[in-house]
């Protein structure tokens, strides 16, 4: 195995005050290969934060940025994604009793303000933003479609990268999406998407993203990860979507533990570092528009 193969994570969270934090990952993750990492915000609650409305979500930004310094000092690249998780909208409503009015306008300012760091490049993009994938109320889905798609209106107007957090269903998630850009009176409908990541998606709309032109990321489990080396082109993205939580330990995957699990696939000779570089560099570079390494 070449020494200077690479591995990265592309959507992943991490927890100060509950969990490892940023600086302890990032030096794992690099000891075992590791060059890039997009980081993605929890929600005021995953930090033990009190919940003070538009506050605490102000103080998730501060604690992810603080996070991304700390990844970055620790020899890793970053990329800094917040927004509105749509589990959110059903704890917000069942935990703090809010009306979903008011959940509504709460999310709508907090993209707003995500979008405007976006615009200054303080942030690199929103996310997750999207749809409740569990049995939740219609009229709480309703409420995350407008969030999502105030994001979608500033990837037109700032182009703003987004992490879609959706049903995972089948082509009919993505063919909305579609619909969606398309009312949005959208030219170039492909420069459109490719600002847009279908997080946590499996195999099979993978390939369908791909075909449609968008990115997305697959869960680094290894059996996952073996089913996509063997049937899928290199045209998608790795993800631990790891949410540092002691009580759910290790959830999805270790980001270590993903790129030892992609080292163990290339010993087997079920991918190669070609088709490696590809999906852990080459596509990073192209959707984040970082350096590779």
């Amino acid at each position: 195995m070449t020494e200077n193969l690479v591995f990265s994570d592309a959507h992943t969270h991490t927890n100060p005050v509950r969990g490892l934090g940023a600086a302890k990952i990032a030096e794992r993750f690099k000891k075992e290969g590791g060059w890039f990492m997009a980081l993605v915000s929890l929600s005021p609650w995953s930090y033990a934060l009190e919940f003070n409305g538009f506050k605490s979500y102000e103080n998730v930004i501060e604690i992810l940025l603080r996070e991304c310094k700390s990844a970055e000092e620790a020899g890793i690249k970053v990329a800094c994604f917040s927004g509105f998780h749509p589990a959110d909208i059903d704890t917000l409503i069942d935990r703090y009793k809010m009306d979903p009015i008011e959940v509504l306008n709460l999310g709508l300012k907090v993209i707003d303000y995500v979008a405007d760091l976006c615009k200054n490049e303080v942030l690199d993009g929103i996310g997750e933003v999207g749809r409740q994938h569990y049995k939740t109320s219609a009229e709480r889905v309703i409420i995350s479609e407008l969030i999502l798609r105030r994001a979608l209106e500033y990837v037109k107007d700032y182009g703003c990268k987004v992490h879609l957090h959706l049903e995972n269903e089948g082509p009919i998630t993505i063919e909305l999406v579609l619909k969606e850009i398309e009312t949005l009176e959208v030219n170039g409908t492909s420069k459109f998407a490719e600002k847009l990541l279908f997080h946590h998606f499996k195999p099979s709309l993978v390939k369908e993203a791909y075909q449609r032109g968008f990115s997305s990321t697959l869960p680094g489990l290894p059996r996952v990860l073996e089913y996509a080396f063997k049937e899928l082109e290199p045209k998608y993205m790795i993800e631990s979507d790891h949410i540092d939580d002691p009580a759910r330990p290790g959830s999805v995957i270790y980001p270590w533990e993903m790129i030892r699990g992609e080292k163990m696939l290339l010993r087997r000779g079920v991918v190669s570092e070609d088709y490696l570089y590809k999906v852990n560099v080459d596509n990073v570079v192209k959707f984040y528009g970082v350096k590779e390494p």
